[in-house]
């Protein structure tokens, strides 16, 4: 840390400072009254002058100090109104030292676990604060708050006890997390509230890194507001920098599998991990290692551009059931924490798909879902590869009598009417991960559809309901029969680019198996109405323009809506080959959901459905740092029996373990935000565009040097004090004046 300097004055209100101007009025009206001598002679003369002489001196001191306090006292008042602070390393005690309220704020962000020189900027911060307490006097009363997402209030009420407060500091660890301003703000506020100190300080242990600090956010307002309210508290606030050493980094910043689903001995795996360069340099011949189930597996050396990122791919094919870990692995650089990143895998053995009938026929590929659970599950001798889908077709009137929590994904083909009780059951259903796919037809009741199961606009009443499609079906677009003439007209499949998981496997394929796609005719659908502003993501279009093929997320599970049949009523899709796996990837990504609860952010919450006979007697878990805490296991409500636990505030593995024995274990994964590996941060030129009213000290964080940091931003304020002169003045004036003039 650089030494301060021994002095420095700082004012609250410095505009006022202008007002200096009128302590020169005394000497303006002393120069303009000055007495106008007339020479004449005299006869006494003589005696006159000699008086004069003798007492000269006396006279012009009287006047000059008259005139010393007139102008003094101006010249305090203006001061006192500026509302003048003191920042030393300790002088002027007896005007600067009052009791103060001190208030350490410690980033801790995944950033400050960058370790330029084997020491993490946030042990330095610990130190710093350490020295900070160590130089507080007796008296003042420290709060310890932690910047993170959530904030943590470490020292909420204002604690005298400076042992106590530095025993609390030692054992703070940094989180993997994001950091948010707004709310550490809004808790400072709060604990500089609960104070009834006369003085309050806050110090900031922080790197200034640019993602925590909102540099090149467009809407930075709440962050503004927050700092306008602390500025309004008049805290003194001192920032200090620990975020200078360092400029590089190089992150595995993502980390994906190509399928939603993955089954025992079903095709490899596609591992695909997103390198990034956050350096000005290149990064020559870096290292990634696949790593499953902590056994090392094959190894990828890449050059990582500056700035950019590159993709690396693996191929993993997964044998046994049960929770896998996946992990792509870096050799460390000074921040070791995304070096790596990983993935909670479950492996099935197959999943379980419930396909409603809604028009049932007992003749060979009449009924509406034969085609579908042909595709799904091919029987036996059948040339198509096997499928990791098991079906149980079921008619529209079976549905209300089916426990739907034993699937993974129901299917909805050309169904009439669903009852509010079965609409009830699959907003349950999602809730809890699962998925649905709807298929539309011409038994459907549109106008009991879209009052019933249509999810509304967002942000509507309806929307906060139990319906679940994400788009109204409007009127039936038919383009006239299946003659030749009228097929030749009707509208065919546009992959949008094969953007969607759904057609992604599509991606590069040559044109005559493109074509299996593409060239599906459909002569009769439902035009798909999208509310504004809805969420819903097209996999594939007409090529009149509508959707064809609409997915959404609804509540912890998908959705996916097809705009016409299962079966050949209004296409000839089941009679193309793009019909098996697109329809398998239909099923997949609906069941994705329960997937996705695996691997979360850190500071997400671990959020798993659990089956209605799961053990439920206890949950613990344990922590990538080795550490056991308890999870909370509730059945609630709608959503069903869940596992939950909040403290992800690390990244890596977490393992559940519910029940009594046996027990049954659960593989999660938190992953850090990649936003937090970039080292931009914010200067002083950012700092000061972001918050122009923010009156705060930046100290530079070097080398600990416990004297100067037991004195950041030690202030006291003077206008106390100066008001106190100016009443002595003012007093003294009117007594020097009286003497002077009795005198005379």
């Amino acid at each position: 840390m650089t030494s301060p300097t021994l002095l420095a004055i700082g004012f609250a209100n410095p505009l006022l400072l202008w007002g200096l101007a009128a302590a020169t009025l005394p000497i303006l009206l002393h120069l303009l009254n000055r007495r106008r001598y007339r020479e004449e002679s005299w006869a006494a003369m003589r005696f006159l002058l000699a008086a004069v002489r003798k007492n000269q001196k006396r006279i012009r001191l009287e006047h000059w100090l008259l005139l010393l306090v007139r102008t003094l006292l101006v010249a305090c008042l203006v001061l006192a109104l500026a509302q003048p602070f003191l920042e030393s390393t300790g002088a002027v005690p007896l005007l600067a030292g009052r009791r103060t309220h001190r208030v350490i704020v410690l980033d801790g962000t995944m950033s400050m676990a960058y370790a330029p020189a084997g020491t993490s900027r946030f042990s330095r911060a610990v130190e710093y604060a350490d020295a900070y307490v160590q130089g507080a006097r007796n008296g003042d009363a420290i709060s310890v708050l932690m910047l993170g997402d959530p904030p943590r209030v470490v020292i909420g009420a204002p604690s005298p006890n400076h042992a106590e407060v530095r025993q609390e500091i030692e054992q703070l660890r940094p989180t993997h997390g994001t950091g948010d301003v707004d709310a550490t703000l809004a808790k400072v506020r709060e604990v500089l509230d609960s104070s009834d100190l006369p003085q309050s300080e806050v110090l900031f242990l922080t790197d200034l890194q640019g993602m925590t600090w909102r540099v090149g956010e467009e809407d930075d307002s709440a962050l503004k507001r927050a700092v306008d309210e602390l500025e309004r508290d008049r805290a003194n606030c001192v920032v200090v920098d620990l975020g200078d050493a360092g400029r590089s980094n190089r992150a595995v910043v993502d980390l994906a599998l190509d399928t939603p689903i993955v089954v025992r001995g079903g095709p490899s795996a596609v591992i695909t991990a997103r390198l990034a360069n956050f350096g000005p340099e290149v990064e020559s011949g870096v290292r990634a290692q696949l790593v499953v189930d902590g056994k090392l597996g094959p190894e990828r050396r890449v050059d990582l551009p500056p700035g950019q990122e590159v993709p690396v791919a693996f191929s993993y094919r997964f044998e046994d059931p049960g929770d896998h870990v996946v992990e792509i692995r870096l050799d460390e650089d000074r921040l070791a924490v995304d070096d790596s990143r990983r993935l909670a895998v479950p492996v099935r053995d197959h999943l379980e798909a419930l396909l409603v009938n809604g028009d049932y026929n007992p003749e060979p590929f009449q009924s509406e879902t034969d085609y579908l659970a042909q595709a799904l599950s091919p029987s036996e001798g059948s040339d198509q590869t096997p499928s990791p889908i098991r079906v149980d077709v079921v008619t529209e009137s079976q549905l209300s009598r089916r426990d739907l929590g034993r699937y993974d994904v129901i299917m909805l083909c050309n169904v009439a009417r669903i009852s509010r009780g079965e609409v009830g059951a699959i907003d349950r259903f999602l809730r809890q991960g699962g998925g649905v796919v709807y298929f539309a037809g011409d038994r459907v009741q549109v106008d009991e559809a879209n009052a019933a199961i249509f999810a509304g606009i967002p942000g509507s009443e309806q929307s906060e309901g139990t319906g679940f499609l994400p788009a109204r079906l409007g009127e039936v677009v038919d383009a006239g029969g299946e003659s030749a003439e009228q097929l030749a007209r009707a509208p065919e499949f546009d992959p949008l680019g094969f953007a969607h998981p759904i057609v992604s496997i599509y991606q590069g394929a040559p044109a005559q198996v493109v074509a299996g796609l593409t060239g599906v005719k459909t002569w009769r659908s439902f035009d798909l109405l999208l509310p504004e502003g809805s969420n819903a993501r097209r996999a594939l279009a007409f090529t009149d323009g509508r959707p064809a093929v609409l997915t959404m997320p609804r509540h912890r599970g998908f959705v996916v809506q097809v705009a016409t049949t299962a079966d050949d009523d209004w296409t000839t899709w089941p009679l193309h080959p793009s019909y098996p796996p697109v329809v398998e990837q239909m099923a997949l990504f609906a069941a994705s959901g329960r997937m996705s609860q695996r691997n979360v952010p850190v500071g997400q919450p671990l959020d798993q459905a659990i089956p209605d006979d799961a053990p439920g007697a206890s949950a613990t878990v344990i922590r990538p740092d080795g550490r056991e805490e308890p999870g909370q296991l509730a059945d609630e409500g709608d959503d069903g029996p869940r596992f939950r636990f909040e403290g992800t505030d690390l990244s890596g593995i977490y393992t559940a373990r519910l029940g009594p024995a046996p027990t049954r274990e659960l593989t999660f994964a938190a992953n850090p935000d990649p936003a937090e590996s970039d080292p931009a941060r914010a200067d002083d030129a950012t700092l000061s565009a972001l918050f122009p009213r923010w009156t705060f000290s930046r100290w530079d964080g070097g080398p600990v040097d416990r004297t100067a940091a037991a004195s950041v931003g030690r202030r006291g304020e003077l206008h106390r004090a100066l008001l106190l002169g100016v009443l002595g003045l003012v007093l003294g004036e009117s007594t020097l004046a009286w003497w002077i003039g009795r005198r005379r």
